[in-house]
């Protein structure tokens, strides 16, 4: 272990992934939760519950638990969930060396564990994944997100708690990629709620505070690569649109264990094709070059439009996104070249359900689910068309 990460240890070891030898532990923790049984339940609903908890009870590493529980639970979730998951850009991802993955966020659960199923794939070891503390709503979350290589990052406090805690994470997260790990982080704090993927200007600055002054070598030392998770049908669409309504009005206020029916919701929620592009890293030269002209809040503006740049390209759009787009401009763009008119008809459908029962403004409502499709593709041809 390294010398920041046994720093990182020292000041929160409540923070980081459980080593191997605390996972058996966790194991009989987990085995004894009944939230086990509803989870092993809904995805392997042909497998006797005692014959998981066994399987379990046997587990003694991460990746051990990875390859019996997670991997298994993901296929049968795409599976349930999906017409089909697609990958691309595994070419960029260099074996010899460690990552940062910086990609969009549409689902709590999801976009992370996408990306195990991707290094998988190419025969590379699973990243830690960052995870908010707003989210571990009990300490089953907690023993299966350290099991399943979690890092907690701290959400809330004081502004000197936020910028410690800012030091905490950027320490731990050079240290796991100088230890030749990898490390999956959202570009934002936050799921994407109205369709406008936008990369946190903080997130580049907390990445370069444990670099040294030089933010481009700071950053240059991460590998950064970003990609794009994108859905057909987006996770949690209704939800969502309904969270921003309120919030336009400000009626808005987060109900006890919200969060972890979005993660239900964004788990079960049909969700069509889904594709996840990895994107080219970004590099030292243009990191350089970004930081040959700019300076300070600047210098990290840029750094941030150009992982934007790179996830918007990447962004696979599909048939429900140019029929949002053609609705929302009231055009015919893209009719007949990436949509049919039966293909529009039906979005048509799934979007009036989607509203069905609401008692507020339909069609402001009905807006706002326009946006969360329309948008990527207005992201798209920004970078398209500039």
């Amino acid at each position: 272990m390294s010398e920041i990460m046994e720093t990182v240890a020292e000041e929160r070891p409540d923070l980081l992934p459980y080593t191997d030898e605390e996972v058996p532990a966790a194991m009989k923790r987990l085995v004894a939760d009944p939230l086990l049984n509803d989870m092993a339940g809904f995805a392997f609903p042909e497998i006797p519950v005692a014959e998981i908890k066994e399987r379990l009870l046997r587990v003694t590493s991460a990746d051990e638990f990875q390859e019996t529980f997670v991997r298994p639970m993901l296929a049968r979730i795409l599976k349930k969930s999906t017409s089909s998951f697609t990958i691309g850009g595994l070419e960029h991802v260099a074996v010899e060396q460690g990552h940062v993955f910086v990609s969009d966020h549409r689902d709590i659960v999801l976009d992370g564990s996408l990306l195990q199923v991707a290094l998988l794939e190419c025969g590379l070891p699973t990243s830690e994944i960052t995870f908010g503390s707003n989210l571990i709503s009990s300490p089953f979350v907690e023993d299966f997100g350290k099991c399943n290589k979690m890092y907690k990052i701290l959400r809330g406090g004081s502004a000197r708690d936020l910028v410690r805690n800012s030091r905490i994470l950027s320490a731990h997260i050079h240290a796991v990629v100088r230890d030749g790990r990898s490390i999956w982080i959202s570009q934002r704090d936050g799921r994407t709620k109205d369709g406008n993927d936008h990369t946190d200007q903080g997130l580049i600055k907390m990445l370069s505070l444990a670099g040294g002054g030089d933010v481009a070598a700071s950053l240059s030392a991460l590998h950064i690569v970003p990609f794009a998770v994108s859905y057909e049908y987006e996770s949690c669409d209704a939800l969502k649109a309904r969270e921003l309504y309120m919030r336009r009005r400000g009626d808005y206020k987060k109900a006890p264990g919200e969060d972890l029916r979005s993660i239900i919701t964004g788990v079960k929620q049909f969700k069509g094709a889904v594709h996840l592009q990895i994107c080219p890293p970004l590099q030292a030269d243009e990191l350089l070059r970004l930081s040959a002209g700019d300076e300070g809040n600047e210098l990290l503006r840029d750094v941030a439009a150009l992982i934007d740049r790179r996830i918007y390209e990447a962004y696979r759009l599909f048939a429900t996104n140019y029929i949002a787009y053609d609705m929302k401009f009231g055009a015919a763009r893209y009719a007949g070249a990436e949509y049919t008119q039966e293909q529009y008809q039906a979005f048509g459908r799934y979007l009036e359900e989607r509203t069905e029962g609401f008692d507020g403004d339909r069609q402001g409502l009905l807006d706002i689910l326009l946006d969360i499709y329309a948008t990527p593709v207005v992201n798209k041809l920004s970078v398209t068309e500039a």
